[in-house]
């Protein structure tokens, strides 16, 4: 049975995100937030009240709809022991996935938070600067989120620092095969619905492109149609880093600026 702190831990989890929620939109709900974790609402209000017992196999499902970084989901399901382990090749196993949380979490912040790959193909620009009060000013973000966001990117080996302070890209790659590490390609996938819908609006028609187009489809095909949705986008790569970058834009069937124009 679980214990009275691993009931706190989830209570205390799902008022602080409803308060996160609340911060960028006043109108979130309770039934908004029930409908995000995958609970009827009465039964999110319960617990938020404390007035209802989450089992092990619901705080997963609540970690995983919350989108959790590895940290986080490691915290949270550690209050919720699993049954004893049969034998110790078990055991040992989950001592070795335990071990690899940290490496993870900081694989899931460079993959969820697209600042990192601004950063990096800021990097690539010809008048990069190696400042960190630069790169802020050019992304439009805060200083210490670009500070935050070397530190993880160096931790990776994906950018080196020198001698004399100054950043250079590596050539590390992350491996996003384990469920964890999907999870955060889909909160990287919500965060740039939000900014497009932000420079549909702010950026002017001639500095950014917006298609799309409705379409009978064979599922069958859908394979092939993947496949040349790639090869435009590696075209698209290969044309635009032919020239002098100076600036950074994201694709996603849409192409928009991430740099402040200059």
């Amino acid at each position: 049975m679980e214990t009275t702190n691993a009931q706190q831990n989830i209570q205390n989890l799902l008022n602080r995100k409803l308060l996160e929620y609340r911060s960028v939109n006043p109108n979130f709900s309770m039934r908004a937030l029930a409908k995000k974790i995958g609970l009827q609402p009465s039964a999110t209000n319960e617990i938020l009240k404390g007035q209802r017992r989450v089992s092990r196999k619901i705080a997963e499902r609540i970690s995983v709809n919350l989108l959790l970084d590895p940290t986080e989901r490691a915290e949270l399901l550690s209050s919720f022991p699993l049954k004893l382990e049969r034998n110790k090749q078990a055991i040992a196993s989950r001592e070795v996935e335990m071990s690899t949380v940290k490496l993870n979490s900081l694989q899931f912040q460079t993959i969820s938070d697209s600042l990192h790959y601004n950063i990096l193909s800021l990097m690539k620009t010809k008048d990069f600067v190696s400042d960190i009060d630069w790169m802020a000013m050019r992304l439009g973000v805060k200083s210490y989120k670009i500070r935050k966001a070397i530190e993880v990117l160096v931790e990776l080996d994906f950018v080196l620092v020198s001698k004399s302070g100054e950043f250079k890209r590596s050539t590390g790659k992350l491996n996003t095969t384990d469920d964890v590490l999907n999870l955060s390609i889909q909160k990287s996938h919500l965060e740039d619905m939000e900014i497009a819908k932000e420079k549909l609006l702010s950026v002017a028609v001639n500095q950014r492109d917006f298609t799309s187009f409705t379409l009978p489809v064979d599922p069958a095909l859908l394979g092939k149609a993947k496949e040349i949705i790639r090869k435009a986008q590696d075209d698209i790569a290969a044309l635009m880093e032919e020239g002098n970058a100076t600036e950074v834009y994201k694709t996603s069937t849409y192409l928009y600026p991430i740099t402040n124009l200059q």
